[in-house]
């Protein structure tokens, strides 16, 4: 729900059950961390080995602290950190900059998506 509420530029490449069959993928190459508020989770992140992964928050609850303390949970498991952020998600580049993540490269479309993105390192 919220990749589609807050990235709708990203076009949809896979159903349901092949997105969560890959998340579960996933949990067995890496560590998912999850943001749980009232008993429900809100978000979460995956992080293998280095990279950033996934990082998803509800869009009701983002600008509530769900992702900072994700990812402040990511910064504490490892000295670096690497991740990919869209070029059009100004809101997630806007998050991770303030994070201290900084610039490393951009391309343009070098992924599944065919979408310009941003390499980002903590």
């Amino acid at each position: 729900m919220s990749r589609q509420q807050l990235l709708p530029f990203l076009p949809i490449l896979y159903t349901r059950e092949q997105d969560f069959a890959h998340l579960k993928d996933l949990m067995g190459r890496g560590e998912i961390y999850a943001g749980i508020v009232a008993e429900k989770l809100v978000g979460f992140l995956v992080r293998i080995d280095h990279w950033v992964a996934h990082l998803y928050v509800h869009p009701d609850m983002i600008a509530h602290g769900v992702g900072h303390a994700l990812l402040d949970h990511a910064k504490a498991k490892s000295a670096k950190l690497e991740l990919w952020c869209f070029e059009e998600n100004q809101r997630a580049r806007a998050f991770y900059e303030a994070q201290g993540f900084r610039l490393v490269r951009t391309t343009d479309g070098d992924n599944e998506e065919g979408l310009p993105d941003r390499l980002y390192r903590w």
